[in-house]
């Protein structure tokens, strides 16, 4: 019997305690604490394997707040012909045989998260009303990533010959270039179940779990060295709140559009190749300066999603290769714009020279304090996608059927404000993501203005210094 009187502690309290004190801990005080947790009895049948350090924080986090659904990832899909619901739901079980991945589970042992692949099981496939909004509390159901697969299917149909089909995956078994690898090997399955013939697919030359037991032995000591000197004592990024900082994050979001013509970029994308840069450089360089007017900083860092599929063998596997290449902004002495794009060259060009150091890595050696309130290091993200394979991802046949990318509007971000660009022949396009506990979609477009005005304005004239492009923020 315990109470008030006794002093003790159930376990069940205890345990939620000590996996809360883990999110505030260097990795290397980690392991004690897991000491006391304990672990469940082996799976019968199942293989087990050690994380990837990026797998490891996404655990973490995923065990510090089990209802939060910022690393959901929905991919969905507009089909219209003949679906074979039967020959779909063994597709996805043919695909899930062959990558491992896909059907593990992530479990404590001893002092160490590990991997449990479950042997080969069937994959249902969920029938769900066709309203946005069953289609959406599909995509953020929670995954209970010890007891549950990392993946769940749904179909919502419109008509005999209309459905749209919902695939969801936790951000710990995939990432975007893993998306078009399932779609296009989705595809293939189903139209060979449907002929009545095996799959053509190349034999895989490894699982993710061989990756992921080379990385934890990979010795990152120079890495580290580098991001150490060059992130340390980086304040974090303060933009003025609409509403007070939470305690708490919860990562509730919000979402704004962005669509440039080409005749307002293509004046920026001249200049960045007369100083040697890509495009990438001159629009962080962009995005920096509109973070540093709004803010009033000089000095904070932005996070840029790095692929660390650096060998061939890893192009055709499913699974978590993602990572964080940390850019330090500087802005220090009211650079003009085309000194200020020097900058970031140089940044970008260093930081690539040491871009496979896992970003646990470097947490760990600045010994960043965890601040349940924010993410740590970089509140502000930014991508352009130029480099990912998507011709499976946005083709518009699926085997037999014509196929279109069915948006599902999210509500949840993994940051506080999020950037994210392609360009086309329509122009440049994006979305900018952000914590709707900090800030208001006025504020949110305000900022998307002000990103597009510092385009217009340093394309025009590059020597236009940064305290010149403060009118880009005027309402």
């Amino acid at each position: 019997m315990t109470g008030p009187t006794t002093g003790r502690v159930s376990g069940a309290e205890r345990r939620a305690a000590l996996i809360e004190k883990l999110a505030g801990l260097p990795p290397e005080r980690r392991a004690a604490l897991l000491r006391s947790l304990g672990g469940a009895a082996a799976d019968p049948g199942g293989q087990e394997w050690p994380l990837s350090p990026g797998q490891e924080r996404l655990w973490f986090l995923s065990r510090f707040d089990p209802a939060d659904t910022s690393y959901n990832t929905p991919w969905s899909v507009r089909l219209r012909g003949r679906l074979d619901t039967a020959a779909l739901a063994a597709a996805f079980t043919r695909v899930t045989e062959r990558h491992e991945v896909l059907r593990t589970r992530f479990r404590l042992r001893g002092d160490a998260p590990v991997q449990v692949v479950l042997p080969p099981a069937p994959t249902p496939v969920e029938e769900l009303a066709i309203s946005g909004e069953a289609l959406r509390e599909f995509a953020e159901r929670p995954f209970d990533l010890e007891n549950e697969p990392p993946l769940r299917v749904g179909v919502a149909w419109r008509g005999e010959d209309e459905v749209v089909l919902c695939i969801v995956l936790h951000h710990i078994v995939v990432d975007g270039w893993s998306l078009d690898v399932l779609m296009r090997e989705l595809a293939e399955c189903y139209a060979a179940t449907r002929e009545g013939r095996e799959p053509v697919l190349a034999e895989l030359p490894m699982q993710y779990s061989s990756y992921a037991v080379q990385e934890r032995r990979r010795d990152h000591t120079a890495g580290v060295e580098h991001w150490a000197g060059r992130l340390a004592g980086a304040p974090a990024l303060d933009l003025p709140p609409d509403h007070p900082r939470p305690s708490r994050w919860s990562g509730r979001g919000g979402r704004e559009e962005l669509l440039l013509p080409p005749e307002e970029v293509t004046p920026l994308e001249r200049v960045a190749r007369k100083r040697r840069c890509t495009s990438f450089m001159a629009l962080v360089a962009a995005y920096q300066a509109t973070l540093a007017l709004a803010s009033g900083q000089s000095d904070f860092c932005v996070g840029v999603p790095a692929s660390r599929r650096t060998r061939s063998e890893l192009a055709p596997l499913i699974g978590y290769f993602g990572n964080t290449l940390v850019l330090r902004a500087d802005l220090s002495g009211d650079p003009a714009f085309h000194e200020l794009l020097d900058r970031v060259r140089e940044t970008t060009l260093a930081g690539m020279r040491h871009a496979d150091v896992p970003f646990e890595h470097i947490l760990a050696a600045l010994r960043v304090p965890r601040d349940v309130g924010r993410p740590p290091l970089c509140q502000a993200m930014f991508n352009l996608h130029s480099d990912l394979p998507k011709d499976d991802l946005l083709g518009t046949r699926f085997a037999d059927l014509d196929a279109e990318v069915h948006t599902i509007p999210p509500s949840h971000t993994k940051s506080e404000v999020s950037l994210d660009l392609w360009r086309g022949p329509e122009g440049l396009g994006g979305v900018f993501d952000y914590s709707a506990d900090l800030f208001t979609p006025a504020t949110a477009r305000r900022l998307v203005r002000g990103f597009a005005e510092v385009v217009r304005r340093a394309g025009a004239d590059p020597e236009t210094r940064l305290s010149a492009l403060s009118g880009a923020f005027s309402k």
